[in-house]
């Protein structure tokens, strides 16, 4: 089964070997062998661990039946999004669930009375470690990274009695190392000289002022100029615009949303350097000066680059300031309201699921006793749009039920009127590629062999995944020009999930992919090198330019590739036309309209609002990878943005 591919919840059964009245157990989560950790020590009996058990959640197979409803075209409640509120409540664990969880454990000699929590979707205990090795059927043993120099306490496998697998999704700690976040943090085989000599001031030294030229083309406007010497070798605002059809911020309505209309994912130490911001807006926009983003801290997530809390520092990212600089300087150029943007700034040992407990406090076991983030982003602290440029490769150190309990997250930030977009990847169809003998990433991180790795939470089927394009070589930059993938730098993420199927909008899509067009390569140890079923996820969704934008680092200018500036460009379009929307009125000044949300069913159900990219590949692992073709492929999606053709599209929707 491709679906359960790293971490299977298998159908075995044995029966107990440890007293409970006839109960038949079952083979909830294994871990697959991971070469970067290496077990140690037994784990002490008399050791506390803070068990915390997933409830699964009710009516998640309606999941994708609800958010069908309120984001596909042809749908009579589309844009009906739903609040909060009815999201927590429709997908609440069962009394039932509840009631057989406590069952087990009081059956274990674990009262009700020692549970520290209860919260909707989790119970959390405290137990010994021989309570939880009788409980789990497991022993526990202590792990060591020697390359990160981490300990962490796993077990290899867990079981649980048969009557509780619908009702439990994972239980931890068990079998899951924290799973590592990934922002493009490869050097590309760029040396450091290379990119100086790319650099490019602006203007250019020598340009001589032509205030009797056309529009775009005075070069010594770069707010507004788009010739080939600028737009073929440093990706402007102006650029953007000309590729894409984007109107200029002043010509769009001003976003009249009760959220915000638009923020970025950060984990720290990358925060944004507010110098940059300064000189980038004063060369290339009309954004007023001290204009920066709004920080909505999430467990001490940094402000800006200059805040005093600032963590160590490495050379290449000068100070993790060059990603998010990239991110927001790209987004806030082209939204409306461009003060109103926001960064979601994660802390130090914060991770993926303490941010979505911070949107949703149902979602994991978090307390605001405990966890001062859990549920605290409220009213204009809420984006309507998402941008995400951090992944996590699928073949991670956690199980599929790991990645499907975040999944379900997104799909209820869309049923609520959210688009999420995140980044496909920049290393083609594996940044790490996968070890066919244990399912696991090669542990030096290889991607010159081995399988397909899917990204995630570009893998995700709720979320929008944005793929890179690259303008091509050719002497003459000309609006509206055709692009292709990128083949150097970067190379557009893509290909198909392990985990994840895909849903309505997209399963056609794919069965006709995989009937006309899937490459065939030779299996590697028994393996298939990727998912070719034709039922899988397929990803990128979307594309956008993604190589060599024209961003300031370090107080001088910088090129700037990578997905990571194709996400929040098509997140700064999205905020565009939601703002669009959110200015038509009706008799008593009420909004007629909402904003969009999850945008897929509509790209998939109106291909022609997006350009065909045709040209280039995503080799990887070994292989050519995938080729770009007529309609969807697994490196540019459906294609990138046509503004025009988009809004009209979007805004012709109830």
């Amino acid at each position: 089964m491709w679906f359960k591919n790293i971490l299977l919840i298998s159908a075995l059964f044995i029966n107990s070997i440890v007293a409970s009245p006839a109960a038949r157990h079952v083979l909830h989560e294994r871990r697959s062998l991971d070469s970067k950790w290496k077990r140690q020590s037994k784990l002490p009996g008399h050791v506390i661990l803070p068990m915390r058990i997933g409830l699964a959640q009710q009516n998640l197979h309606r999941a994708n039946d609800f958010l069908d409803k309120v984001s596909h075209p042809a749908s009579a409640n589309y844009g009906k999004h739903w609040t909060a509120e009815e999201v927590a409540k429709a997908f609440s664990a069962s009394d039932e669930a509840v009631d057989a969880v406590k069952a087990w454990l009081s059956q274990n000699n674990i009262p009700t009375a020692r549970l520290t929590h209860h919260h909707n979707n989790w119970l959390e205990v405290n137990v010994t470690t021989s309570e939880a090795e009788q409980l789990l059927r497991t022993e526990y043993f202590v792990h060591e990274n020697e390359e990160a120099g981490e300990h962490k306490v796993a077990c290899n496998e867990y079981w649980i009695p048969e009557n509780l697998r619908g009702h439990i999704d994972f239980i931890t700690p068990t079998v899951h190392f924290d799973t590592a976040i990934r922002k493009r943090r490869t050097k590309r085989n760029e040396s450091k000289l290379d990119l100086k000599k790319r650099a490019q001031p602006f203007p250019s030294p020598g340009v001589t002022p032509c205030p009797s030229c056309p529009p775009g083309q005075n070069p010594s406007d770069p707010k507004s100029y788009i010739g080939s010497d600028t737009c073929n070798k440093g990706v402007t605002p102006a650029c953007v615009r000309a590729l894409y059809g984007v109107p200029n911020p002043s010509a769009v309505p001003p976003f009249t949303g009760a959220r915000a209309p638009l923020a970025c994912l950060e984990f720290s130490p990358a925060a944004y350097s507010a110098t940059d911001l300064e000189l980038f807006f004063g060369v290339f926009t009309n954004i007023s000066s001290g204009t920066v983003p709004r920080t909505v801290s999430i467990g001490g997530g940094l402000i800006s680059a200059s805040d005093p809390a600032r963590h160590s520092i490495d050379d290449w990212d000068s100070g993790d300031t060059w990603e998010p600089n990239g991110d927001f300087q790209i987004a806030m150029a082209i939204v409306p309201n461009p003060e109103d943007v926001l960064v979601y700034s994660l802390g130090p040992n914060i991770g993926w699921e303490n941010f979505l407990d911070a949107l949703d406090s149902t979602y994991s076991n978090c307390t605001k006793a405990k966890d001062s983030y859990c549920g605290n982003v409220r009213g204009r602290d809420i984006a309507d749009v998402i941008s995400i440029s951090w992944t996590a490769g699928e073949a991670s150190n956690a199980s599929p039920a790991w990645f499907e309990r975040q999944c379900n997250e997104y799909m209820k930030l869309g049923l609520m009127g959210i688009t999420v977009l995140a980044a496909s990847g920049d290393s083609g169809v594996g940044h790490v590629c996968t070890d066919p003998s244990t399912g696991a990433g090669y542990a030096d991180e290889r991607n010159d062999t081995g399988l397909f790795t899917a990204n995630f939470p570009a893998s995700c089927p709720y979320v929008t995944a944005v793929g890179a394009t690259a303008i091509p070589e050719t002497p003459n930059f000309t609006p509206g020009m055709l692009e292709v993938a990128p083949w150097r730098a970067i190379l557009s993420g893509g290909g198909f999930s392990n985990i994840f199927p895909a849903v309505s909008y997209q399963a056609s899509t794919m069965a006709a992919w995989h009937s006309a067009s899937m490459p065939y390569y030779p299996l590697l140890e028994g393996k298939p090198r990727y998912n070719g079923t034709g039922v899988a996820r397929g990803y990128p969704d979307i594309s956008a330019n993604g190589y060599q934008y024209s961003i300031y680092s370090q107080n001088t200018p910088q090129p700037f590739s990578g997905t990571s500036g194709s996400a929040p460009m098509v997140a700064g379009i999205i905020a565009l036309i939601n703002a669009e929307r959110l200015a038509e009125k009706d008799a008593d000044g009420q909004p007629v309209k909402g904003t969009v949300g999850f945008i897929n069913p509509v790209l998939y159900a109106y291909p022609e609002i997006l350009n065909d990219v045709v040209s280039g590949s995503n080799p990887g692992c070994g292989t050519p990878g995938f080729k770009c073709q007529k309609g969807w492929d697994p490196v540019t999606g459906l294609g990138t943005p046509n503004y025009a053709k988009m809004s009209a599209k979007f805004n012709s929707l109830p």
